[in-house]
């Protein structure tokens, strides 16, 4: 696969701003009355994983977080902002199959930081946790059992939060269940 530089997606950009459509801003959407997207989806930055794709979705629908391993800790910023925006009402989950996550560990991005990084902030290195995985259904049941347990979900969100993994050969999305 050939590599995609910043200057050829400028390039592409050319192209594709002289056949957008303007997407309208939120100002346009509170006087149309529109409420905003009520789900968001927490998922993998991978390029093979893309919600938008696999759930056939449009401009507007949903609210796409991406993360490296799709992980809902990293996104809890990002999850405060748009509830207080928008009031969601779900919250999907989705990991998937040959996550870049089942392959490092810990330990050795710990390593290979230390590596090129001055001694005096290896123990800023130590408390970094980078969301290794072992399985990718635990890690979304992991997911699914801290959003349970944040005090700084609402509940009504907590209800609506659900995990799945999206399989990268087959384009299925499966429910994990907890």
């Amino acid at each position: 696969m050939p590599t995609v530089t910043i200057e050829k997606l400028l390039e592409r950009n050319k192209a594709t701003s002289a056949r957008h459509t303007p997407i309208p801003t939120l100002e346009d959407l509170a006087k149309a009355g529109s409420p905003g997207p009520k789900t968001m989806i927490v998922t993998c930055l991978d390029p093979r994983c893309v919600p938008e794709k696999f759930f056939d979705l449009d401009i507007l629908e949903v609210l796409v977080h991406r993360n490296a391993g799709g992980n809902i800790r990293h996104a809890l910023r990002d999850i405060i902002i748009l509830d207080g925006v928008f009031k969601l009402d779900e919250l999907a989950i989705v990991h998937h199959t040959d996550c870049g996550t089942l392959h490092f560990t810990e330990e050795g991005l710990h390593a290979d930081l230390k590596a090129t990084v001055d001694k005096a902030y290896h123990a800023e290195i130590d408390a970094m946790v980078f969301g290794a995985n072992t399985n990718i259904e635990e890690s979304v049941r992991g997911d699914l059992e801290w959003v349970r347990a944040s005090p700084f979900i609402r509940d009504h969100l907590k209800h609506g939060t659900q995990g799945f993994v999206f399989d990268i050969k087959t384009g299925k999305v499966d429910k994990v269940d907890y």
